[in-house]
């Protein structure tokens, strides 16, 4: 499983262990397919020793492994999502229940490097969130 080779690197170079607890983390993280919360990711890992204090100190490190991404949806928590292997994406959120919509789009994506381009920036990533009332709601 690759993302566990670069986490571990990621690791390594800070001095840092792969311990057996991370590594149960990390794979609870890449187990779930939904944007989710520290606390959530803690509930899954419940009954396998796993201290709410040590998923709160992983995540950091998750994201600045370039493994995990952190979103605000304007939600009162911070919610994350696995990035390692799918393609760049925005969220459509509803601002009444919350609901989030992934959505790919490469011609926003081809319009974000000409821009990026043309100010002279190397494109690396993007976050766009769209907020509005989705159709469940509006009925």
């Amino acid at each position: 499983m690759e993302y566990r080779k670069i986490f571990n690197n990621y690791l390594q170079e800070r001095g840092l262990r792969l311990t057996k607890v991370r590594d149960l983390i990390l794979e609870a993280v890449f187990a779930t397919h939904t944007h989710f919360d520290a606390e959530e990711l803690y509930d899954s890992l419940k009954g396998q020793a796993v201290s709410r204090a040590t998923v709160y100190r992983t995540m950091p490190l998750l994201v600045d492994s370039g493994l995990v991404k952190k979103s605000m949806f304007g939600l009162d928590k911070e919610k994350y999502e696995h990035i390692y292997g799918h393609p760049n994406h925005f969220h459509i959120i509803c601002i009444k229940c919350g609901r989030v919509i992934e959505q790919i789009d490469k011609k926003l994506e081809t319009a974000i490097i000409e821009i990026t381009e043309r100010n002279g920036f190397e494109y690396e990533d993007y976050h766009l969130k769209i907020s509005g009332i989705c159709s469940l709601c509006k009925e």
